[in-house]
């Protein structure tokens, strides 16, 4: 029985004549203590429209979630799971470094996920942080923009991480008007570690031929509103850079050579 199950048939029971309610003097105690249980507690719900192997998904999350100190996972319905951390740091840890998937499936907490989103087709003298936090605001809550110390974001897109409400369609474009001349410019959204999009109706977790609107596919094949192109490629870090340089440098000379009062890589 799950929780919305059991949930209802509370709600269908009533008291009998003999039955009393009872009214505990429960410690002022024994909720902060609860509280503070849960807030190293997490619940997920993996994103699929057909049941999950429970045992496969509780090994693999062991083994990628490793952690100093334990932590314990436990199903709580179809594809529910909680999970629970001696650590808060280690809670907080996991939930910031999302999205995590299993088998292409999302892992949800809430409806609230958070996503690296790249803003594609920005003018170069609009890549700032300043304009990152504005646009990346108008589509969930930003947490992070990517650029230097002087708040510039070098590269050809502004990339941002944002919460963002997962149980409505993804974003897909921004119409805004940029430049003393008003000029509205199309900024398209571009989404890291996407797991399975539906191209119809664009909810995360399910796939088009299962897709609750997919009636209205039928006859006439309709243009769909996504595609790949909103799965964006994973950008290397600044690390990854270092050490393929490095790489190369140690492969043999290079004819590049560095400038006066450079350190060579």
């Amino acid at each position: 029985m799950d929780s919305e199950e059991l949930s209802s048939l509370c709600a269908s029971l009533a008291l009998e004549e003999d039955e009393k309610t009872l009214s505990p003097d429960l410690e002022a105690g024994l909720q902060a203590q609860g509280e503070r249980s849960i807030d190293r507690s997490l619940v997920g719900c993996v994103l699929s429209t057909c049941p999950i192997a429970r045992d496969a998904f509780i090994h693999m999350i062991k083994g990628v979630w490793k952690k100093k100190e334990r932590f314990d996972v436990k199903a709580i319905g179809s594809n529910k799971f909680v999970f629970h951390f001696l650590l808060t740091a280690d809670r907080r840890r996991v939930y910031s470094r999302g999205p995590w998937c299993f088998q292409n499936k999302l892992l949800m907490s809430f409806c609230n996920t958070p996503f690296w989103i790249q803003l594609h087709n920005i003018l170069v003298f609009y890549m700032s942080k300043t304009v990152g936090s504005i646009l990346g605001n108008m589509v969930g809550t930003v947490q992070e923009i990517e650029c230097n110390q002087d708040g510039l974001c070098l590269g050809t897109f502004i990339r941002i991480r944002a919460i963002i409400d997962i149980s409505k369609p993804l974003k897909r474009i921004l119409k805004v008007c940029l430049g003393t001349d008003k000029e509205q410019v199309t900024i398209l959204l571009r989404y890291e570690h996407l797991p399975e999009l539906c191209f119809h109706c664009g909810i995360i977790g399910h796939p088009l031929k299962e897709c609750p609107g997919r009636g209205s596919l039928q006859g006439d094949i309709p243009k769909l509103k996504y595609g790949a192109w909103i799965k964006a490629p994973i950008p290397p870090s600044s690390e990854t850079i270092l050490q393929s340089k490095r790489r190369r440098s140690s492969s043999g000379p290079s004819s590049l050579t560095p400038p006066p009062g450079s350190t060579p890589l």
